[in-house]
C-alpha cells in the first residue's frame, strides 16, 4: 500500500508544481503538502490552478486504484486505467470541470474554508454517484 500512497502523493505534487508554477499561486508557498491544502488555497486558485490541480489528483487516484496489488511496481498502469475506464470503476470518472464547479460550490460556504481539497473531493464524488 505504500507504493500506491506514493504514486498517489507523487501525482498531486505534480499537479501542484504546475499549480504554483502558474499565475498568483506563483508568489506563494502553500505551508503544507498538496494532500492538506484546503478552501483558503482553493478560493487562491485561478482556473488553471484548480484544472491543474484536480487532473493530478484524478490521475493519482486512478494510478492508485490500478495499483491492487498493492506493489507499486506496474510501469504501465494506463492499461489498468484504460480497463477501469470500461468498467465504469474508476474512482473519480467525472471530468476536471464537474469536480471544479462542485468544489467551487462547497467552498462558497465560509465555514468549508478549512476543510482538505481531498475531503471536499470525496464529497463530491460521493454527491455525484448518488444521483
Amino acid at each position: 500500500m505504500v507504493g500506491s500512497h506514493g504514486r498517489w502523493w507523487a501525482f498531486g505534487t505534480i499537479g501542484l508544481v504546475i499549480v504554483l508554477g502558474s499565475g498568483t499561486a506563483a508568489r506563494r508557498e502553500p505551508s503544507q503538502g498538496p494532500e492538506q491544502l484546503a478552501g483558503k488555497d482553493w478560493k487562491g486558485f485561478g482556473s488553471k490552478e484548480k484544472e491543474a490541480y484536480l487532473a493530478g489528483f484524478i490521475a493519482g487516484a486512478a494510478v492508485a486504484r490500478s495499483d491492487s496489488n498493492g506493489t507499486g511496481v506496474d510501469t504501465m498502469p494506463s492499461r489498468k486505467i484504460d480497463a477501469m475506464r470500461a468498467t465504469k470503476r474508476l474512482p473519480f470518472p467525472y471530468s476536471v470541470s464537474v469536480y471544479a464547479s462542485q468544489i467551487d460550490d462547497y467552498y462558497w460556504w465560509e465555514n468549508h474554508l478549512s476543510v482538505p481539497i481531498v475531503d471536499a473531493m470525496a464529497r463530491a464524488s460521493l454527491q455525484l454517484r448518488s444521483h
